[in-house]
């Protein structure tokens, strides 16, 4: 049985546009989005490049094959460009340019210009060159967990064993292919064409997904962050402590808490008050490791989980922030404050079977030295020591519900 090319082909042409449409739609949509337009400015130039495809025999050659196979590789470097994007790299223009212009020069030999076959070859190279780079760009990034990514590395993986799999049906003599390049037997022209939309459909999905997927957990993280500081907030921090200490081991809490900042408020007012934690919200991040969890619990008050860390480690690290806390109040003009935080720690081995209910015990246990740490002059690093009693410490900070302090 015999297919029409023309009308397989423009089917195939009128799809991509459909599908190039759906993306710069999307693209609109989420303008910061860059991939959406690559991919969107991809399909369209594949589009041009059918369309110039379905028309071989009726436009010159130049234009059917040789321009038109150089539209389908700037489609493809797009693709591979789009995907550098969404991982915010720079744009790659010179290697897809060179591959354009190597497409174009072979042409121009008698052995190719007057046979399709090299001719197909020599796409194949290019093209898989392409899709092999757009599945190691995906790959690059698979730490972010991202289900869409995967997907994508999948129908790419597979595009490309379906552009493979095209050399063998000429070589079993499932399809012929004439000095022009038309595809003249079934199935090689039906499967290759519906194969070619059903990718770019799904490749549509993918990429929409991909950004769909991180913008939804950019979302959710930024639910968990305190907008004054940066900081992970109370929800964020709990959340991440319990993600970190899951499979136990030793840790340590510290709570902390700024000096006289009720005064600080009073005095210079609320916005200066404000300039204080964030510069306090510098200092933890300057001060600590990159493995450690810090959050803002609430008003003056802070928390860090240092995982791994033992008794010495802590409290070298807290008389590290506090130190550098009370030297950086000089960039702030309130000259006649000194800036200065409490700190209190508790360490501990977490079990691994019920760390949660070690860590909680561990966080009332660093609010206890911190209310002692206040109660014995402030600007102090102070140790929870075994005989100390919860019922000595008001209700607040890290092991509870956040609630106000005795003037701080």
């Amino acid at each position: 049985m015999f297919y029409d090319p023309l009308t397989i082909w423009s089917f195939t042409t009128f799809s991509t546009l459909l599908i190039a449409g759906v993306l710069l739609v999307s693209w609109v949509m989420w303008p910061g989005e860059s991939a959406l337009g690559y991919w969107g400015i991809a399909f369209v130039v594949t589009t041009m490049s059918l369309a110039g495809l379905a028309a071989r025999g009726v436009v010159p050659a130049f234009i059917s094959v040789e321009l038109s196979n150089a539209a389908l590789l700037l489609a493809w470097g797009l693709g591979w460009n789009g995907f550098r994007a969404f991982d915010r790299r720079r744009p790659v223009i010179l290697l897809p340019a060179v591959l354009i212009g190597v497409w174009l020069a072979i042409c121009q030999l008698p052995a190719l210009r007057d046979d399709a076959v090299p001719r197909m070859w020599a796409m194949l190279a290019f093209t898989s060159l392409l899709v092999l780079l757009s599945i190691r760009e995906l790959y690059r990034r698979r730490a972010d967990g991202l289900v869409a990514r995967w997907l994508a590395i999948g129908l790419l993986s597979l595009h490309l064993c379906a552009l493979l799999a095209r050399p063998s049906l000429l070589l079993f003599g499932l399809t012929t292919i004439d000095v022009e390049g038309n595809i003249l037997r079934d199935p090689g022209l039906i499967v290759y064409a519906f194969e070619l939309v059903a990718f770019q459909l799904l490749m549509a999905f993918c990429v929409i997904g991909l950004v769909r997927e991180r913008r939804e957990r950019q979302f959710e993280e930024a639910a968990l962050i305190d907008d004054l500081t940066g900081l992970l907030n109370r929800r964020g921090f709990l959340t991440r402590t319990r993600d970190a200490v899951a499979a136990g081991g030793p840790v340590a809490v510290l709570a902390l808490d700024l000096d006289r900042f009720k005064t600080i408020n009073d005095v210079y007012g609320h916005a200066a008050g404000d300039d204080v934690l964030r510069l306090f919200a510098r200092v933890l991040r300057d001060n600590l490791r990159g493995t450690d969890i810090v959050g803002r619990l609430g008003g003056e008050e802070f928390g860090v989980v240092l995982p791994g860390a033992e008794t010495a480690v802590a409290r070298e690290i807290a008389e590290r922030i506090r130190i550098a806390f009370r030297h950086s109040g000089e960039e702030l003009p309130m000259r006649e404050t000194r800036l200065s935080a409490s700190i209190g720690i508790a360490t501990g081995h977490l079990p691994t079977l019920v760390p949660g209910e070690a860590l909680a015990a561990l966080q009332e246990q660093a609010d206890m030295a911190l209310y002692a740490a206040k109660q014995g002059g402030r600007d102090r690093v102070m140790l929870h020591a075994a005989g100390d009693r919860g019922a000595e410490r008001p209700g607040g900070g890290l092991g509870a519900a956040v609630a106000s302090r005795p003037e701080s």
